[in-house]
């Protein structure tokens, strides 16, 4: 069935309590189809009632384009991560074709490449498609957008349902170039030479961590599929994730806002979810988290200061820094540094 992930629920759920509506309003309703304490996936049908029950709220009929200019990488879990760790965009929609659907299996992709231009169609599994397209288009264009910067100019972006002559003012306002309605497909439409423009955010080490992460879900994912068309009542394997979390840390370059939050969102996951695995697992992700941290230690102590390295290790404040070390290795961090110095 049709499904989105739990970081698309909450994402929109932010954006409408940023506007200043009341949570009452929407969290009501989303909870009596789905109970998203324990929930890692939500279906599609809700989805799309909640974006037209935003828009209704909002009184915008563009609500799924104003929601879209507000994506985070967060909000794809890994497959954020997975784009903006990319070496060119050309890569970037690979990864999206082909790992789409553990965030969002609500449509399909398919690139075409021309002499001149590329263009990228999505086709939604919901016949009541606007808002849910709208926010789909703008969020892939607000993502690249944000890694391209300047360098990104669009030929068009069509969409298959009317619009008003002041919706599509708007549109073309912000993507700068023009806006077709009414077309027989949603597409984003580039020229070519944008493909192969390096991306500033290219991170090697947490590309191939994010691609080997994605891959292990969607095995999964077709595998409780699988299980699932044969026994309806299996939900899934509660498997061994610790090594995902692991593999997660291991590649971001600091481990500043790697909270258990923001790593169980990466996962698809909600933190409570995340927090049972880990503990089925013999863990927790705080653990995790400190190993990581002691492992890169020395090297950070020998090259920074010890308020840096409290930063780069994720501490908000140093004294937080000071208790964990004293509680490590029982000694102080200034201590420490010094006896690796003196080694070196």
């Amino acid at each position: 069935m049709p499904s989105v992930s739990l970081a698309y629920i909450q994402s929109t759920v932010s954006y409408l309590e940023s506007l200043g509506l009341n949570s009452d309003n929407f969290s009501l309703f989303i909870q009596q189809h789905n109970s998203l304490s324990d929930s890692s996936r939500i279906d599609m049908e809700v989805y799309v009632d909640l974006l037209n029950q935003g828009a209704a709220l909002t009184e915008n009929s563009l609500f799924g384009f104003e929601l879209g200019k507000h994506i985070q990488a967060k909000d794809y879990g890994v497959l954020g991560y997975l784009v903006e760790s990319c070496e060119n965009l050309a890569q970037a929609i690979n990864a999206l074709t082909r790992f789409d659907a553990l965030v969002a299996d609500i449509g399909t992709t398919h690139v075409f490449f021309e002499p001149e231009d590329t263009r990228v169609e999505w086709i939604p599994k919901s016949p009541d498609c606007k808002q849910m397209v709208l926010r789909n288009t703008t969020a892939w264009i607000a993502t690249v957008f944000k890694i391209l910067g300047a360098a990104c100019r669009l030929n068009a972006v069509t969409f298959t349902f009317p619009l008003t002559n002041l919706e599509k003012d708007m549109l073309k306002q912000w993507c700068n170039c023009e806006v077709i309605d009414s077309a027989t497909a949603n597409a984003i439409i580039f020229p070519k030479h944008l493909l192969q423009i390096p991306f500033t955010s290219e991170n090697k080490a947490m590309f191939s961590a994010l691609v080997k992460v994605s891959e292990e879900e969607l095995t999964k994912c077709r595998e409780d599929k699988r299980r699932s068309h044969y026994n309806p009542l299996i939900k899934g394997t509660s498997e061994d994730i610790s090594h995902n979390v692991i593999a997660l840390l291991k590649a971001n370059p600091t481990l500043k806002d790697c909270n258990q939050r923001r790593v169980a969102s990466a996962l698809f996951i909600s933190p409570r979810t995340l927090q049972r695995k880990l503990r089925q697992s013999g863990t927790s992700f705080q653990h995790i988290l400190d190993t990581e941290r002691k492992a890169r230690l020395d090297n950070l102590l020998k090259r920074h200061s010890i308020a840096d390295t409290a930063d780069l290790l994720g501490f908000k404040e140093q004294s937080s820094f000071n208790h964990a070390f004293k509680k490590w290795f029982s000694t102080t961090p200034l201590k420490y540094q010094k006896q690796l110095g003196s080694k070196q």
